[in-house]
């Protein structure tokens, strides 16, 4: 055990109010909802922040970039983000991660890691490639005004089919495992830092991998759909469809609480379903029906302190009228070098009121 002294935590979690410990892990909800996006709840997506001053993403679906710039933290303090597979509610922000936090005062290459797949197309490294195109003009336009390193990304593909360490470096070792979500090329994280562990499904259905590979974590969470019923009232599914859905493509929660039973983690913690008050009580009763241990039903911006002698769980107060966060190294931002502006046609910019 620690010979810390025991950090006191306030009712909420204010950004940049609460210094992490050296020894402490803190996880952040950027998006605990299912693809379909609305305001309550973004995709997919978590921040994890180490007390050695590594920052992880792992997923960085539609909205939770938001939400992560509510926490207002300068993007050049991002470490690695880490996908789990492609589906867009998963991936659907990369083109935020990568040219906000440019903006934002990324004054090294964008460090991406993500899994391979049967074919190269189905892999991240296709991915990202395709993204760049996509957006040529968008970068491309960039690159005068901005330091031209910030366009870069190093893209770290890694084999989707075993369990390897995909990350080794400052005290912080990251195993990928294959996760079982519908075909080959998803996985599942372990983060293990200090004696504490942190364990990330993505999508999922159970699976042996997720037990085998989530034993002793102070932290497991796990893909936990909204039920059967649930799907049919409020999503307009038929039966069979939301048994597909719920059963076949993610995990029912019954089928979580028993992973979660299985594992025994300090604290289990559902995701990817919609949490509202009348959809959660039923969550919480089916997972129940197989676990008994700490729980959490999650929201965005919920936020999990972790220590080896507790885990304290409660909501993050953020500003909806945040500017983006003031950059570390703002001289050296300035300075870094910049690549030759593009010109417009003469015929455009003769037409400027006040020429530039």
């Amino acid at each position: 055990m620690s010979d810390q002294p025991k950090p006191q935590y306030r009712e909420h979690y204010f950004p940049n109010t609460e210094e992490l410990g050296t020894h402490e892990m803190r996880v952040t909800a950027l998006g605990t909802g299912r693809p379909f996006l609305r305001p309550a709840q973004a995709n997919a997506g978590w921040l994890v922040e180490l007390g050695n001053g590594d920052k992880f993403m792992f997923d960085f679906g539609f909205g939770t970039q938001t939400n992560f710039a509510a926490l207002e933290i300068p993007y050049e303090r991002m470490t690695a983000y880490f996908a789990t597979h492609l589906h867009t509610d998963h991936v659907g922000d990369f083109p935020q991660i990568w040219v906000g936090s440019w903006v934002g005062g990324r004054l090294v290459p964008l460090e991406v890691y993500g899994p391979s797949g049967p074919e190269p197309k189905y892999g991240m490294k296709h991915f990202v490639d395709k993204i760049r195109e996509a957006y040529a003009w968008d970068t491309d336009t960039r690159v005068g005004f901005l330091p031209a390193v910030g366009a870069e990304i190093n893209v770290h593909e890694f084999e989707y089919s075993k369990v390897h360490v995909v990350y080794d470096r400052n005290g912080v070792k990251i195993t990928s495992f294959p996760a079982v979500h519908i075909y080959d090329g998803p996985v599942s994280f372990r983060l293990e830092w200090n004696g504490l562990v942190f364990v990330y499904s993505g999508d999922t259905t159970p699976s042996w991998f997720m037990v085998e590979n989530a034993m002793n974590a102070d932290i497991v969470i796990h893909d936990t759909y909204n039920t059967v019923s649930q799907l049919v009232a409020k999503s307009g599914y038929d039966e069979r469809s939301a048994r597909s859905m719920a059963g076949y493509v993610h995990s029912l929660p019954n089928e979580a609480g028993r992973v979660f039973d299985l594992i025994k983690p300090r604290l289990a913690v559902g995701f990817h379903f919609f949490n509202d008050f009348d959809t959660a009580p039923e969550m919480a009763s089916e997972i129940r029906k197989n676990y008994s241990g700490p729980l959490a039903l999650a929201k965005d911006l919920m936020v999990f302190n972790i220590t080896r002698e507790q885990i304290v769980t409660r909501m993050a107060v953020t500003s909806s009228h945040v500017w983006p966060s003031r950059p570390d190294n703002g001289k050296a931002f300035q300075q870094a070098p910049r690549k030759e502006k593009m010109k417009m046609s003469p015929w455009l910019s003769d037409k400027q009121v006040f020429p530039k």
